[in-house]
């Protein structure tokens, strides 16, 4: 996972960048039946690509590329979540539940546009943009759907469909109901087009699972599911206290910001054609102190500054 990416938001003094975009930020996903979060990507994204041609039945669980956003290790609500990068053999059961009008057209965790209308599921660690076998655990009804969200974050369900997908398996009107998760992959013609993250939105006629021999079935959110609880990681913080284009604007922010943290840095990242400058306090070893420095910043004329997760090391 790439590590240290220079997350922008609004409040940075950036013009002229044209592949400048915005890092992870919490939505307020929340539903009388999911109360579920969503990770949302940036701003400048546009509707889902068009389909890729599904005809083959091969598949990798691989990730094919690193250092999207949505890749990161993040946090929400107390709880740690690092993204899977091979899900190979990963089946996991628990409880589903499903989003639907309320994020109708909003943006996905990859910037795809959410359609409750099409075949889609939002999970908390699998790769984003595999295909996953779902299956009803009390009908039997089983379904292929692509992952192209992040979520649930309420009662510890495992996956949040779309109304289309919860239609299909049965379970719309009871809102919930207890599911398997089998990850597929990504399809050979994807991968090959360079197009793995395009959609298909409708039910796929020719996808086949690929065989998989899981070791054991993941049951719930657990750790071996990507999820972690704070006593289960030692975490480590950044707060971002804005980002440049112009070296000599950095600097000038810099010194304001060392006269009352000598520890902060800045540190230059490409993005996209130009150079960024980011101002930081880094290795913050607890939320708390973090929220301390980003308190401290706003007496000092910095009030936006970003609070990010940047790594964590799992104990035990």
């Amino acid at each position: 996972m790439l590590r240290g990416v220079c997350f922008v938001a609004a409040i940075m003094l950036l013009v002229g960048c044209s592949s400048l975009q915005n890092g992870n930020r919490v939505s307020g996903r929340e539903e009388p039946d999911d109360a579920g979060i969503g990770l949302q990507a940036d701003e400048t994204s546009t509707q889902t690509p068009a389909p890729a041609e599904q005809d083959d039945a091969e598949y990798s669980c691989v990730v094919l590329t690193l250092g999207e956003r949505w890749q990161r290790v993040y946090e929400i609500g107390g709880r740690f979540y690092e993204p899977i990068l091979n899900c190979t053999g990963f089946v996991q059961q628990g409880i589903a539940s499903w989003y639907g009008v309320q994020f109708h057209g909003r943006q996905t965790s990859n910037g795809e546009l959410f359609d409750m209308n099409a075949l889609s599921a939002a999970h908390k660690t699998l790769p984003l943009g595999i295909w996953v076998k779902v299956t009803n655990l009390v009908n039997g009804r089983d379904l292929i759907v692509r992952v192209n969200d992040r979520g649930p974050y309420f009662k510890d369900r495992v996956l949040d469909l779309s109304v289309a997908a919860a239609k299909e398996l049965g379970f719309y009107e009871t809102g919930t109901a207890p599911i398997s998760i089998q990850a597929l992959g990504y399809s050979r013609s994807e991968r090959l087009s360079n197009r793995w993250l395009a959609a298909d939105m409708e039910r796929p006629q020719n996808l086949h699972g690929a065989i998989f021999n899981p070791i054991e079935i993941i049951y719930g959110s657990s750790s071996k599911a990507g999820e972690f609880t704070l006593d289960q990681v030692k975490p480590e913080y950044t707060v971002q206290v804005a980002a440049f284009k112009t070296l000599e604007n950095a600097e000038a922010v810099l010194r304001a910001v060392q006269t009352r943290f000598h520890s902060a840095v800045m540190k230059a990242f490409p993005v996209g054609d130009c150079q960024v400058y980011c101002i930081r306090l880094e290795n913050l070893t607890s939320r708390e102190q973090a929220e301390n420095a980003k308190k401290s910043l706003a007496e000092i004329g910095f009030p936006k500054s970003m609070i990010m997760l940047e790594r964590f090391e799992k104990l035990g």
